[in-house]
């Protein structure tokens, strides 16, 4: 596996994980459904949440910011992987970007657990 091979699969990666988060906006949004796993951890029960409006409006700008970092690394990264090359600086800030947004989610999902379960 060439290093454009290990980068192009990571940037695979990102980008499908964006588009789950994505649609598990969706489903908290349109479908008023808790989806187990990237909303809240396996231990907890959906259904016994205390309060899904307050939870919902808390947790869903989050989410949000976490699908569309995730998405647009993704993104940018394949399209330096395999159209044309990007500024580094581009580059490189999205994928921090993504990280320390995803840092921010897993601290509010876990905050999140303790105020509305």
């Amino acid at each position: 596996m060439t290093t454009n091979t290990f980068y192009g699969l990571m940037d695979i990666i990102i980008l499908g994980c964006g588009l789950y988060i994505m649609y598990a906006y969706y489903l908290l949004m349109a479908k008023n459904e808790i989806k187990t796993g990237v909303l809240i951890s396996q231990k907890v029960d959906p259904k016994k949440c205390r309060d899904f409006e307050g939870y919902r409006k808390y947790i869903s700008p989050k989410v949000l910011a976490l699908g569309l970092t995730a998405v647009i690394s993704g993104g940018i990264g394949l399209y330096q992987d395999y159209v044309a090359p990007v500024n580094t600086y581009l580059y490189v800030g999205f994928f921090v970007l993504f990280f320390i947004v995803m840092i921010w989610f897993v601290v509010s999902i876990r905050k999140s657990e303790k105020l509305f379960w």
